[in-house]
């Protein structure tokens, strides 16, 4: 039984660009989810954030209300930064999904960084 030798990528030039461009690929569509998902933490963090400020002011105004058929105007009224910061937070969400969908969208060669891959023909003879 004889083995034969794998043909290596260096020698066969049209594998090899091909190759490179599916590497250039998938480590492109990597960088960009993994900047989508630190925007994504970073808005989730600051949301929460701004919603347990919200929650200890709504609940110190609700502990310094005198009168207690006060209470449901005064939480109505400390619901407005609430329901502001959750608008917020939804149009932001829309902009960074938008984007993440338009760093998809991008032709096949063409890369974040403005260099663009001239895609080869591998089934071209070279005459």
């Amino acid at each position: 039984m004889t083995r034969t030798a794998m043909p290596s990528y260096s020698s066969r030039p049209s594998v090899r660009s091909q190759f490179d461009m599916q590497v250039d690929f998938f480590t492109e569509l990597a960088r960009a989810g993994i900047d989508a998902l630190r925007r994504l933490s970073e808005l989730n963090v600051h949301l929460a954030r701004q919603l347990n400020d919200d929650a200890v002011n709504a609940g110190r105004a609700m502990l310094s209300c005198g009168y207690p058929f006060q209470l449901p105007v005064v939480a109505a009224s400390e619901a407005a930064p609430f329901i502001e910061h959750l608008r917020s937070y939804q149009q932001q969400l829309g902009g960074l999904l938008s984007g993440a969908r338009m760093a998809q969208a991008r032709p096949p060669g063409a890369r974040a960084d403005g260099a663009a891959h001239v895609p080869l023909d591998i089934h071209h003879t070279p005459e």
